[in-house]
């Protein structure tokens, strides 16, 4: 089917937008800013001739409105010399004299008639020395008009009524009129025209202000894209200079092959937004360092604890091969297998915490108080040894929280484990209902930690007391476990000060 003719121009606009995307960012900025200099020059240029212009046009209605004035007085003083002089004045000047008889013969009557028609005369309470500027259309000459040449009185030819006529014809021309009132003379004379106000109109042509408004042309057609190219040419150099950061950012990027290397960016001195991008470039390098060192020590640390337990469930199982007399081998084979089991459940857990995003408002409700309740019913069975004392302090409305009651779970038996690994006699759970937050507090009477190792206990396969065995001290990964799964869920978990023993603060967003 052939092509909508409304989808046609979209199309092809969509093809020039994708064009000039494809372009360099200097080069789309080098021509952005040469069209602006271009609009932006030509406008002025118009401007600036068009300001010329009118600048000469109100010095060329000044020049009329003088000669206005002064052919007004010579025709005044006509009086004392020969009225042939007037006649010179019409037929030799683009003049125009109305009397009180109306417009006195010359060759504008003649030519124009109409347009003469619309050149008033002074009004009657005019002041004296009246003067008006009257923009009147000249068509074409009147067939009347004659080609010959005249001879003037003092012997001067002027050209004809059709050539005076041609340099007004189909123009609108400014005409400066200005008043003057004859007296009647003493004596009275046949040349002196008679008494009244009298109006004389000379013709304002544009041609001066046309001519010098047109020299400036040459000047600005030359300037004005010199104007625009210079522009370009400077937004050229001004973003390849403020890209060059950019492309240092870029190389030195591009030298990074793997995370932990230590390479940086350079960062610029001025405070701007490329500024910005090498700090925050640099950040998240130093962020992917710290995973990556932390990826690498917890492969390292894991290795470590994984080819303990196997290596000593090898050398039980050899002995319980050599000497099958011996039963006692297979219950150390069982223990040593059910550590490995926690072990590698532990790393799992870390692993799917890490690549699990945080949970968000919408889990479901979890009753925290009957879980730590159920919890320290179970603890006895699951950890022998522990004290026999153990307190539940909450309130007595049960305490509701959302998340995810397994995780939750795992991450209140942690604290629970380690409380009973290092209390005396005493384990004691106090839940503290805050505004939009829930705060467990898990406190042992046992060993206080320093507070130099408050912040390390939570590192990943880290143990305070290096002189416990193995299987009595764990793995170093309950407490790290249990920050993530506080993390998970909004929350935080820190060592909280205590005056005796060890306190464990759990706080979680209701």
């Amino acid at each position: 089917m052939p092509e909508p003719v409304a989808q046609a121009p979209a199309r092809m606009s969509g093809r020039t937008s994708a064009r000039w995307l494809r372009l360099p960012t200097r080069a789309r900025t080098a021509l952005a800013a040469g069209t602006a200099a271009l609009v932006l020059s030509g406008a002025g240029a118009w401007w600036l001739h068009h300001v010329v212009y009118s600048t000469e046009m109100d010095a060329a209605r000044g020049r009329a409105l003088a000669q206005s004035r002064a052919v007004a007085l010579e025709f005044a003083g006509v009086r004392a010399r020969d009225r042939e002089a007037t006649s010179d004045i019409l037929a030799g000047s683009p003049v125009l004299i109305i009397g009180p008889d109306g417009p006195f013969a010359s060759w504008l009557p003649q030519a124009f008639p109409e347009a003469v028609k619309e050149l008033p005369a002074a009004p009657a309470s005019a002041r004296p020395a009246w003067a008006t500027v009257r923009k009147v259309r000249f068509g074409d000459p009147a067939p009347d008009c004659r080609a010959d040449p005249v001879r003037t009185s003092t012997g001067q030819t002027v050209p004809g009524c059709l050539s005076q006529a041609a340099a007004l014809a189909g123009q609108s021309v400014d005409m400066a009129g200005t008043s003057i009132d004859v007296q009647s003379p003493a004596v009275p004379s046949p040349s002196a025209p008679p008494a009244g106000r009298y109006t004389v109109y000379v013709a304002l042509t544009p041609s001066e202000a046309t001519r010098a408004a047109d020299a400036l042309v040459p000047a600005l057609a030359g300037a004005v894209p010199l104007a625009a190219l210079v522009v370009a040419l400077s937004a050229w150099v001004a973003t390849t200079r403020a890209l060059r950061p950019v492309e240092a950012i870029r190389s030195r990027l591009a030298t990074v092959d793997q995370p932990g290397s230590g390479t940086r960016v350079p960062v610029p001195a001025a405070e701007d937004e490329i500024t910005r991008l090498a700090r925050t470039t640099n950040h998240t390098l130093d962020v992917l360092d710290a995973h990556a060192r932390r990826q690498h020590r917890f492969i390292a640390d894991a290795a470590h604890e994984l080819r303990s337990p196997v290596t000593g469930l090898r050398t039980v199982l050899e002995v319980a091969v050599a000497r099958p007399e011996r039963p006692a081998a297979l219950n150390d084979a069982l223990r040593a297998t059910t550590r490995l089991q926690y072990l590698v459940d532990d790393l799992l857990t870390l692993a799917r915490l890490d690549n699990t995003p945080a949970a968000g408002p919408d889990r479901a409700p979890v009753n925290l108080t009957e879980l730590v309740r159920e919890l320290l019913i179970e603890l006895p069975h699951t950890r022998p040894g522990a004290p026999a004392d153990l307190v539940l302090d909450a309130p007595a409305e049960p305490v509701v929280l959302h998340g995810d009651r397994d995780q939750l779970r795992r991450l209140l038996r942690n604290l629970l484990d380690n409380a009973a690994r290092h209390a005396d006699t005493r384990i004691t759970v106090t839940l503290t209902p805050r505004p939009g937050w829930v705060e467990c507090t898990v406190h042992n009477d046992g060993a206080p930690i320093a507070e130099a190792d408050r912040e390390r206990v939570f590192d990943r396969f880290t143990r305070l007391d290096e002189a416990r065995t193995r299987d009595t001290g764990g793995s170093g990964l309950g407490l790290a476990i249990a920050r993530d799964l506080a993390r998970h869920h909004r929350g935080t978990l820190a060592v909280a000060p205590a005056d005796r023993g060890t306190a464990f603060l759990l706080r979680l967003p209701r």
